[in-house]
C-alpha cells in the first residue's frame, strides 16, 4: 500500500487544520470550478502548470466534497501520470478495480473521516449508516476507510466491499450502498 494516502492527508490536516478538501485545494492553489454535467462526478486537469479540479454542479454537496478529495488525490498521488497524458478524464470514476482510483478513494477518506472520530463512533455503537451520516460521507466511503484502517492494524469486520462504481452514480444520498 501506497503510505502516502495516509502521510499526505495527515500533513495537509496538520498543516492547514482543516478536512475541509474545498479548503485545502484553495490553500494548495488550486482551482476548482462546478461544471454542469450529467456524466460525471469530477474529473482534474492539469494546465500550464496550474492545478484544475472539475466538479459537477448537480451533486448535494457532500457529494461535492467527497469528489474534490478524491480528485485532491489524484492531484497529490498521481501527477506524473496527469501530466503525462495531461488530464485525467474519469467516465467511470471511482472504479475501486483500478489502482489510482482505490488509491484516490483511500486518499479522500482519509482526507474527510478523523480516524478518533470514527472510533468514538463505532465505540458507541452506532450502525454504518449512522456513521456515514454523522461524517457526512457516502457509506461506501465509510466502507472505504474501514478497509483502509484493517490495512493499518486494526480488525474492523466490514459489513461489505464497495461496488467498484459506488461513485460512479449520481445517487449521492449518505445511505446509499
Amino acid at each position: 500500500m501506497d503510505e502516502r494516502i495516509f502521510r499526505i492527508p495527515e500533513r495537509l490536516i496538520e498543516r492547514h487544520d482543516t478536512r475541509d478538501p474545498f479548503q485545502l485545494a484553495r490553500l494548495l492553489g488550486y482551482y476548482v470550478k462546478f461544471i454542469n454535467t450529467k456524466k460525471q462526478k469530477g474529473f482534474c486537469k492539469i494546465y500550464l502548470n496550474n492545478y484544475f479540479i472539475f466538479i459537477n454542479s448537480n451533486m448535494s454537496l457532500q457529494m461535492q466534497r467527497m469528489t474534490c478529495a478524491h480528485e485532491l488525490g489524484h492531484l497529490l498521488l498521481h501527477k506524473d501520470a496527469l501530466t503525462k497524458r495531461d488530464y485525467l478524464v474519469e467516465m467511470e470514476i471511482f472504479d475501486i478495480t483500478d489502482q489510482r482510483e482505490l488509491e484516490a478513494n483511500q486518499f479522500a477518506a482519509n482526507i474527510l473521516i478523523d480516524d478518533e472520530e470514527l472510533l468514538e463512533l463505532i465505540q458507541e455503537g452506532n450502525d454504518v449508516v449512522r456513521i456515514a451520516s454523522l461524517l457526512n460521507v457516502n457509506v461506501n466511503m465509510l466502507m472505504v476507510k474501514l478497509l483502509t484502517m484493517n490495512k493499518s492494524g486494526y480488525d474492523f469486520n466490514v459489513p461489505f466491499v464497495p461496488k467498484s462504481a459506488f461513485m460512479g452514480t449520481i445517487e449521492d444520498r449518505a445511505d446509499s450502498i
